[in-house]
């Protein structure tokens, strides 16, 4: 029996309350890699609606997968702000999910809005 495969979009990333003073350099991972922004290392993230976009395709319905809200630093290791872990099932939405901040500590605040597709979506 094959596994479902779906194409998840994500939409648009809120910024409720940013870790920096005026905007975060804020990069998204997925599996390891950097899937936001596309074009460039990081992009300046303030508080307010961004969006976003990007559709993650192969991904097994009705199991965990973690984004990963990074912010960059340009002298020093980039920071991991926090990660999101959703599980996406039939196609739907939109849906919204926070960011659980890596430190309880934390300041930042993030949200993302995604949608799972239809195939004649994609």
């Amino acid at each position: 029996m094959s596994e479902e495969l779906l194409t998840i979009r994500l939409k648009s990333l809120t910024c409720f309350e940013n870790d920096e003073e005026k905007f975060d350099d804020i990069f998204i991972k997925y599996d390891g890699k950097q899937i936001w922004p596309v074009d460039k290392k990081h992009e300046d993230v303030a508080v307010g609606n961004h969006k976003l976009g990007i559709d993650i395709p192969q991904v097994k319905a009705n199991k965990e997968m973690t984004l990963e809200i990074w912010d960059h630093d340009k002298f020093s290791p980039n920071d991991l702000l926090g990660k999101m872990h959703m599980i996406p099932g039939q196609p739907g939405g939109p849906y919204t999910v926070d960011m659980k901040p890596t430190h309880d500590s934390d300041i930042a605040r993030y949200m993302i809005e995604w949608q799972v597709l239809w195939p004649d979506q994609i």
